[in-house]
């Protein structure tokens, strides 16, 4: 039980740092966070990002059925447990609608690492283009799992983001430098030619760059930019 109010801090944490920082959509977007082999914690649906609390997190499992909670998930639980399902090292799934990164999937653009940012995603995000729906049937988030692969996030057309981690530190972290990156080539590529890492070289900057430990202390660093209370909580863990 310690372990989940953990996570439920650290989820609804995240729900609040992302809604600051460009991800905020109504009471459109859910975050989850894995809880056990077969279950996950889920942001509910009817609440903006920056509205959830702890307590609010209902707890789903994999064939898509609410396990606990006192309110409704949101109709796209196939994002979540479909991905989780396929790729077991995933800790945590971020889906929202930010400006930038929607705007960006329109374009049919690869995403460079034109900014520090970009090299984060090399070799490149994935885009999803079956269908611009909601996803809500097992079949429907196969195939955005598919298209996600072994990559860090997935560009879904006319719809949004889908952004994994390791951690709830690491994927709402990325979901934040995926918009910055989407922002800063759609800001160039107007242009007739525009400079970025070669990919030679952007592995390289890469790991020098986003290991484990800067995921960590970005999250601190947006702990106390917005005033969350949960730095004991993750020096804990």
């Amino acid at each position: 039980m310690e372990r989940e109010a953990i996570l439920r801090e650290k989820l609804a944490a995240a729900c609040h740092i992302l809604a600051k920082e460009g991800h905020a959509d109504g009471v459109l977007g859910h975050l989850t966070a894995r809880l056990g082999p077969d279950t996950f914690l889920m942001k509910p649906r009817g609440f903006g990002l920056e509205e959830v609390s702890a307590e609010d997190m209902v707890i789903i499992n994999l064939e898509g059925q609410k396990v606990s909670g006192k309110h409704p998930p949101h109709n796209e639980i196939p994002i979540h447990s479909e991905i989780f399902r396929a790729r077991p090292e995933v800790q945590c799934v971020v889906h929202t609608h930010p400006f930038y990164s929607t705007a960006f999937a329109a374009t049919g653009e690869e995403l460079k690492p034109v900014s520090h940012e970009g090299c984060l995603f090399w070799p490149g995000v994935p885009r999803f283009t079956q269908m611009t729906d909601l996803v809500v049937t097992k079949d429907q988030g196969r195939l955005l799992a598919q298209c996600l692969g072994d990559r860090r996030a997935v560009l879904m057309g006319s719809h949004g983001i889908a952004v994994v981690g390791r951690s709830i530190e690491e994927a709402t972290i990325s979901a934040i430098l995926l918009e910055k990156a989407s922002h800063i080539q759609l800001t160039v590529m107007n242009r007739k030619s525009y400079f970025y890492t070669p990919d030679e070289e952007a592995p390289i900057k890469q790991k020098h760059i986003y290991s484990q430990p800067f995921f960590i202390q970005q999250w601190g660093y947006y702990l106390r930019k917005w005033g969350e209370k949960m730095a004991k909580e993750i020096e804990r863990d």
